[in-house]
């Protein structure tokens, strides 16, 4: 990861206090991807997972909306990491991410979900993008803990 001290933090890019994740395009490709989880979340989330959250093992999921296909690329983050620079994305296409903490159980938990970001035009994908294929339908192994709040 490249160092990004010239760019604005979260709270100014959303004015936002709290649990956010915004996807901004940075060049024509390279998005850039930053987020942010509030010291009250990380204790919510150690409550439900029943696990200190520091312990948690963290995944970006990064997907990809292509015709009506949908692809992703995982890219495990320490704490420590509160961005993350995606390059060579490929053009037309819809671009999002989430946040996936993981449990010592290997039950995952989704806290934020990114805005949608629709690129146009780039140049052509270097990444391995994978199918993304549903899992069967369980809410005991699938949780999805974040909501958007409209202004």
């Amino acid at each position: 990861m490249k160092n990004l001290e010239h760019l604005p933090s979260m709270n100014q890019l959303n004015h936002l206090h709290g649990d956010a994740m915004t996807l901004l395009m940075r060049t024509p490709s390279i998005l850039f991807l930053q987020w942010n989880i509030g010291s009250k979340t990380e204790m919510a989330l150690s409550i439900i997972c029943s696990e200190q959250y520091p312990s948690l093992k963290k995944t970006i999921r990064f997907y990809q909306k292509k015709k009506n296909f949908l692809y992703y690329k995982d890219f495990k983050i320490s704490d420590q990491h509160t961005y993350l620079l995606i390059e060579g994305i490929g053009s037309d296409a819809g671009y999002y991410a989430e946040l996936i903490l993981h449990t010592s159980e290997n039950s995952t938990l989704t806290v934020l979900k990114s805005n949608v970001l629709e690129v146009t035009y780039t140049n052509d994908s270097l990444i391995n993008w994978k199918v993304y294929k549903d899992e069967p339908d369980s809410w005991e192994k699938q949780f999805s803990a974040y909501t958007v709040y409209d202004k």
